[in-house]
């Protein structure tokens, strides 16, 4: 059977059988594509500096979801600020480690944001800030955050 390879699409011709392809959603024409896809590209990055390989994990994460979720993206992997050493917003210390396969992100991780969401990852509209802020940013509206705000103070923790 005849398919269009997603990542370079070529035509190439698929031989492995109904139930794996009724199984999987996407069929490549080589590893080398597959591997584009599933992130595995970024090896050429391990072992050199840990700071670029991040930013690439950051810029083909956000790449992979904009894709997925309709987001416009037209950064470079060059448009990718640095990772501070500080969070901008919490000013907790950013830790600049590789994510183990068993554990996910830690809260003060450097995690790719963008600024004013409904831009998209565009030039000028991303920074990079603590995991935790972007968690709380992804998951609170303004208004719950004004009233956890509002409730601190009244409690006087702020």
């Amino acid at each position: 059977m005849e398919l269009i390879c997603p990542t370079c699409e070529k035509p190439f011709n698929y031989k492995g059988g109904k139930v794996h392809f009724e199984r999987n959603k996407n069929h490549f024409c080589s590893r080398k594509c597959q591997n584009i896809v599933h992130g595995k590209s970024r090896r050429k990055f391990r072992g050199t500096d840990i700071d670029m390989y991040i930013q690439y994990t950051m810029y083909l994460g956000a790449k992979k979801r904009a894709k997925k979720n309709g987001i416009h993206f037209t950064i470079e992997l060059d448009d990718v600020p640095e990772i501070p050493i500080v969070c901008p917003i919490l000013g907790i210390p950013i830790k600049k480690e590789v994510k183990s396969k068993t554990h996910g992100p830690k809260d003060n991780s450097p995690s790719l944001d963008r600024i004013i969401n409904e831009l998209g990852y565009v030039k000028g509209n991303i920074r990079i800030i603590s995991n935790r802020v972007n968690r709380i940013k992804s998951n609170s509206t303004p208004e719950e955050i004004y009233l956890l705000h509002k409730d601190n103070q009244n409690k006087g923790l702020i």
